[in-house]
């Protein structure tokens, strides 16, 4: 597999939809999953090309075309590229640590929350933030401002009465975006030049929700650059391609929402995860109106397990259109060291009182 990341400047505010806090339109996440952006590159294949569509959706459900989601990054004055990837979802055990003061353990505990607080943690710093974690030394972990959260109000005039309403979105500041990691396979490396094409069209179209208000359009920052452990020019790049090739570490954490087969569940139970919930609309091409489809859990970004998941493409059918509809589980996994920390029985259970976690559902 030969990974490539792309980086998105948004000319515009952005809408991702919040559908864990209840998907109404003013809850919004600063990311954008990765079964989103393939629904949305789906829909500018149809719109373009049936063949072009056809081969987006085979490479994904026979996993020779790989996704991750959005995640930010900010370009420093210095030009350096900073990548954040989501902060895993560890049960670690603390070491034990000497009686503290009163005003020792309150600062802990501010650290602590300001810890729970944070989602994002820069590639290159990941290993030693969670060694940090584990040995106790926590500290004050900076993230900066990628984008400016904003509510705007508006009337519902379509109903006999005008109804008010809010709708939430992101401002990114002009240093920073969102990036996402495809990989292909090596004899399709030539699929990663129709789908930077499809990518440039789609910026031009947007991503996310109301697009119709001129939501979530985009441009790509430069070429898409590979991604390995041997070469790059940013620490980042090469912190990302160590992890993404290292297979053989008995902690993976997932890049992208995972649709686990049946035969994976007892894997996933070993783990520590958390489930999301999936829904939204479609935005078809053939019907012309967005139209309400089914909800689906997934595992979600930051779970991590024993080992390597193969997810699944799902296939659904929504009344209204005749066409299937597609929603990538596949995923993408990134290795972790693996004395960093260890597996509880269920991932989700609640820990003694001698072990603190990286967890923040």
């Amino acid at each position: 597999m030969i990974y490539y990341a792309f980086t998105l400047k948004f000319l515009t505010p952005v809408h991702f939809g919040d559908t864990a806090s209840g998907g109404n339109l003013d809850k919004i996440a600063l990311s954008c999953s990765a079964d989103t952006l393939f629904a949305a590159l789906c829909n500018e294949a149809a719109a373009l090309d049936s063949i072009i569509l056809e081969k987006l959706i085979a490479g994904v459900r026979e996993q020779k075309i790989v996704f991750s989601s959005l995640f930010p990054y900010y370009r420093t004055e210095n030009e350096d590229l900073y990548l954040y990837l989501p902060k895993p979802l560890l049960q670690m055990e603390a070491k034990k640590q000497n009686s503290k003061s009163f005003a020792e353990m309150k600062q802990l505990a501010t650290k602590l929350k300001k810890q729970k607080k944070t989602s994002y943690i820069r590639a290159s710093e990941l290993q030693a933030w969670l060694k940090n974690c584990q040995e106790g030394q926590l500290t004050d972990y900076e993230v900066p401002e990628f984008a400016a959260p904003f509510v705007a109000g508006r009337v519902n005039l379509r109903e006999d009465k005008p109804l008010p309403y809010f709708v939430g979105s992101y401002v990114f500041d002009e240093n920073a975006g969102l990036y996402f990691i495809c990989g292909v396979e090596d004899e399709n490396e030539e699929d990663i030049a129709w789908i930077n094409d499809l990518l440039k069209q789609l910026g031009m179209t947007g991503i996310g929700g109301k697009r119709s208000s001129g939501y979530g359009k985009f441009e790509l920052v430069g070429d898409y650059c590979n991604i390995n452990p041997d070469s790059g020019v940013y620490d980042d790049e090469l912190a990302i391609g160590e992890m993404l090739f290292n297979k053989e570490s008995s902690i993976q954490m997932c890049l992208a929402p995972v649709c686990p087969l049946a035969e994976e569940i007892a894997a996933v139970k070993q783990g520590a995860y958390k489930l999301v919930k999936r829904g939204g609309f479609i935005s078809s091409p053939v019907t012309g109106e967005n139209v309400k489809r089914n909800s689906v859990y997934m595992l979600a970004e930051g779970s991590c397990f024993a080992k390597r998941l193969q997810g699944s493409l799902l296939r659904q059918e929504v009344d209204g259109i005749e066409h299937p509809v597609y929603r990538d589980g596949v995923g993408m996994f990134v290795g972790l060291k693996n004395e960093l920390a260890k597996f509880s029985t269920r991932g989700w259970q609640v820990m003694p009182a001698n072990y603190y976690t990286c967890l923040y559902w």
